[in-house]
């Protein structure tokens, strides 16, 4: 067949909690501004990206159709975009291909690959960076098939497995750490700092524990009274404090959760000079939103989102019976996109342009799909024997695609173009 379609490569790179603490991983956070304008900078290089940031990890998800791809240079211009080089290091990165990446990306749209598995929060983060990537038109046939792919699986885990069960977002965890060191909450008085989505789950969930006081406060007033009204406070007294007195009212809580979007921390140890009590500060913001000085103080009790782990053990079993049934999921979700994703670097040019096929091109199709899933052994060879080197797997891949197609023209009794 002639006109065969060079391949348009899939691959990952970034950092998240198994590769980088967090002192690095907050230094390549992403707000949705940055990302965007991140995202303008690669599209000239790369026809398709996408950036997923959030507390856990920065990820960048993109397709190149250059077969000399230098995946260090996007590294090196997100680390300069950040202003990072000093922080960030080479080995703080993943470098994912092809089949790797679509099962990082299944892994995280399932939460199986979230700090706390089960995380309610990541799949609509994911929604998020899509939505962004899209705005910028940097996403195309590669990512928009593999991201409905990533919202159908991680719904599917959702509804027919357990995994969520027990589960705790970030927010959840935060509490039942403070229910963990207090006992109960019911008399403590508590301050959020933040009004966004996991402000919100964080009140709602310190509601639930019938704390005696909750207050919020945000640097838009109106917001912290927004979530405030949003909320049931049966029986808990409630206040919106402005943002820039609220360290003037540290003294007079017992617990303070923060996550706001500050990109410098915005307590510090003299922010707590009049604190005579313990107090207890969790720190769930990337970057995070208190200085580390504070831990030392002798009355302060300062966490952050890496000790988090101490309350995913609790649930762990239950949280992780259904985990082999997710890994399935994710296996045949795997299986039917890769077999997409092969096919197309086998059909002719003409058939990647967007165009309708005609009825002789359909049947062709089809008999590549029948041809892919037939030889779907060879996809997972190429898997399976992932050897973590980056250029190796890039290889690797191409060599597959080279392979593919010679077993296509042998099958359908063509000369190997």
């Amino acid at each position: 067949m002639s006109n065969i379609v060079t391949p348009s490569t899939l691959f990952a790179f970034g950092i998240n909690y198994k590769t980088a603490p967090v002192e690095v991983r907050e230094k390549l956070h992403l707000n949705d501004l940055e990302i965007r304008t991140f995202l303008s900078l690669v599209r000239e290089e790369l026809p398709e990206c996408l950036v997923l940031s959030t507390c856990n990890r920065t990820e960048v998800y993109g397709v190149t159709d250059s077969v000399n791809f230098d995946i260090d240079r996007f590294k090196d211009l997100l680390v300069d975009f950040k202003g990072a080089r000093s922080y960030v290091r080479d080995e703080h990165f993943f470098e994912l291909i092809s089949c790797s990446a679509c099962q990082q990306l299944f892994s995280v749209a399932t939460s199986i690959d979230s700090k706390v598995v089960g995380d309610l929060q990541i799949l609509p983060q994911l929604r998020s960076a899509y939505s962004i990537a899209g705005e910028q038109y940097t996403t195309g046939k590669v990512l928009n098939q593999l991201l409905q792919r990533a919202f159908k699986v991680g719904k599917k885990t959702f509804t027919e497995t357990s995994i969520h069960e027990g589960a705790v977002s970030t927010s959840l965890a935060a509490v039942e750490m403070a229910l963990k060191i207090f006992g109960s909450l019911q008399d403590r008085k508590v301050m959020v700092l933040g009004a966004g989505e996991t402000a919100r789950l964080t009140a709602e969930a310190l509601l639930n524990k019938r704390v005696r006081k909750l207050a919020v406060s945000n640097r838009t007033r109106t917001h912290a009274t927004e979530l405030l009204e949003s909320l049931e406070c049966d029986g808990t007294e409630t206040e919106v404090i402005d943002f820039e007195t609220f360290r003037d009212h540290l003294h007079e809580v017992d617990i303070v959760i923060s996550s706001t979007g500050s990109e410098l921390p915005i307590i510090g140890p003299a922010d707590l000079a009049r604190v005579s009590g313990s107090l207890l500060i969790i720190d769930i913001a990337v970057p995070r939103d208190v200085d580390p000085a504070v831990g030392e103080l002798p009355n302060v009790m300062l966490r952050n989102i890496d000790h988090l782990h101490e309350i995913v053990s609790g649930n762990h079993d239950r949280r992780l019976k259904d985990l082999p049934k997710v890994k399935k999921l994710i296996a045949r979700e795997m299986v039917d996109f890769l077999t997409w994703y092969y096919t197309l670097p086998l059909l002719p040019a003409s058939e990647t342009d967007g165009e309708k096929p005609s009825d002789g091109h359909k049947s062709e199709i089809l008999r590549i799909k029948q041809f892919l899933n037939e030889n779907v052994s060879e996809i997972h060879k190429l898997y399976s024997n992932a050897r973590g080197d980056f250029r190796q797997d890039l290889d690797s891949h191409f060599a597959l695609v080279d392979r593919l197609q010679q077993m296509k023209a042998k099958a359908f009794g063509q000369a190997a173009a």
